[in-house]
């Protein structure tokens, strides 16, 4: 009876009208031009996950996403009893538009512990966790792009 279990869920599942949402911004969006600070943390990240949802980057489209604010702030969060800082905070705020909707925001945030002994490990603890605040954005600006598509 174990066998018919996931099939009985799947067959519900369907008959009920769920279907898993299709991360395809290409029908909706099949050109965007990508307006970003060419040295922006979120440049890189955004261009893959655009690309990699059916978008095409083209400077000479009528659809231009503007990000208008990309800031990452570094905030000392615990200072231990010998005056050392041992937490941060990362903050990412990125505002945007998409044509002329209105702006959206998104702000993100990762505490890290940072210890003196161990200088080479908290900066390689940094430069990870800034590449997946930039990543975890540029994932976000796409599921928002796919909930006003639909």
């Amino acid at each position: 009876m174990k066998f018919f279990n996931p099939i009985i869920v799947v067959f519900l599942l369907t008959s009920c009208g769920y279907h898993l949402r299709n991360a395809n911004l290409g029908e909706q969006y099949q050109s965007i031009d990508l307006i970003i600070n060419s040295r922006s943390l979120l440049k890189r990240p955004l261009l893959s996950e655009l690309l990699a949802a059916g978008v095409k980057i083209s400077e000479e489209s009528d659809v231009k996403l503007k990000v208008t604010q990309d800031r990452l702030v570094k905030i000392v969060q615990s200072v231990g009893v010998n005056n050392q800082v041992q937490e941060y905070r990362l903050e990412y705020d990125v505002q945007y538009t998409i044509g002329d909707s209105k702006l959206q925001e998104i702000h993100l945030e990762r505490d890290y512990s940072f210890d003196v002994q161990q200088i080479g490990g908290g900066q390689t603890e940094e430069q990870t966790l800034r590449k997946q605040l930039a990543q975890d954005v540029a994932r976000a600006i796409i599921r928002q792009l796919l909930s006003s598509a639909h």
